[in-house]
């Protein structure tokens, strides 16, 4: 597997690499013009004009749309495995995606290396099905290519070459291959144990000495948000249901310890005052009138479906016009 980096993707992209690139689909010139002439506008940092000779403006609206048109090249490079739109004739009934499904399958069979990339903005990872060698010159190869249609350069230190097995970091996920004695192996996505830490320092910040003065209420809306986005986010992964039930115990070793702090010559009897069973389910959590302490754990835990990955409505196939 290659870990793709790009130095300063949006500041190094080609403005007439990429405008050539939006004219083979768009053919509006008021449009072409009014993105030249946001690539040009230039930027103000602290009170000084710097002209944008190449790059996007990174938070400029239109900036993530660019620099998807620009890196798109990469998955120009695998077409044959991602979208295998050539293979298309009139009298063929399967669409790109199942040609390009076919394609992986037959190639691997043949003994043929097979690169499949996952893309997000300018992080990407691409799956190799070969040897290390194969991979090896994959990256070289792909390397030449950003710098020779867009300009950009892949940094040699952040891009490696990984054993699924081993695993990676990809969009705050942990994604590796585990053997299972009664499946093989068995693709998995995790919590990485980095965010895991983050979050609890997150937390722990919150329930600190310098916020005695603050009611369990307050502190408990300033816990919810965080916990409710940290576990929706990371409820599809594998064992999410363990790492989310350490966080639920976690929070309530920690708002303990804050009422302790906050009220040190409690009993515990007063300090139990607080903590009720939960709305849904008979676990004791911290109240405090209408605020309540959000479990984490009580989130569905389920994979992924690929079934929910549908083409949105507004999608148009190759050589339609926009929506």
């Amino acid at each position: 597997m290659i870990e793709g980096d790009i130095k300063s993707c949006f500041d190094r992209i080609d403005h007439h690499r990429l405008m050539d690139r939006v004219r083979t689909r768009l053919a509006d010139r008021k449009v072409t013009r009014l993105l030249c002439q946001f690539l040009k506008a230039g930027v103000l940092s602290e009170e000084q004009f710097l002209r944008t000779d190449a790059g996007t403006p990174q938070g400029g609206i239109v900036s993530p749309l660019l620099a998807n048109i620009a890196l798109s090249v990469i998955e120009e490079r695998y077409e044959r495995w991602v979208n295998h739109l050539t293979k298309i004739r009139s009298t063929r009934k399967s669409d790109g995606m199942k040609a390009a499904m076919n394609a992986r399958g037959s190639d691997r069979l043949a003994g043929r290396a097979v690169f499949f990339p996952i893309r997000y903005a300018d992080d990407f990872v691409i799956l190799v099905s070969g040897t290390r060698e194969e991979a090896t010159a994959e990256k070289n190869a792909l390397a030449q290519l950003l710098r020779e249609r867009m300009g950009l350069e892949m940094s040699p230190e952040k891009t490696k070459i990984t054993a699924l097995t081993d695993g990676f970091n990809f969009l705050g996920h942990r994604a590796r291959i585990r053997w299972d004695r009664r499946f093989g192996f068995t693709p998995r996505i995790e919590i990485p144990k980095a965010k895991v830490l983050d979050l609890r320092h997150r937390l722990k910040k919150l329930a600190g000495r310098d916020r005695l003065h603050l009611s369990l209420g307050r502190l408990l809306r300033d816990l919810n948000p965080i916990l409710r986005g940290w576990g929706n986010f990371y409820r599809f992964c594998t064992n999410a249901k363990r790492t989310l039930g350490r966080i639920d115990w976690y929070v309530g070793d920690l708002v303990w310890r804050w009422m302790r702090k906050k009220h040190p010559k409690a009993t515990v009897r007063w300090l139990s005052r607080y903590r009720g069973p939960a709305s849904q389910g008979r676990r004791l959590v911290w109240r405090a009138g209408d605020n309540e302490q959000y479990l984490v754990s009580g989130l569905p835990v389920m994979r992924f479906r690929r079934g929910w990955m549908k083409e949105p409505d507004f999608a148009t196939a190759l050589g339609e016009p926009g929506a």
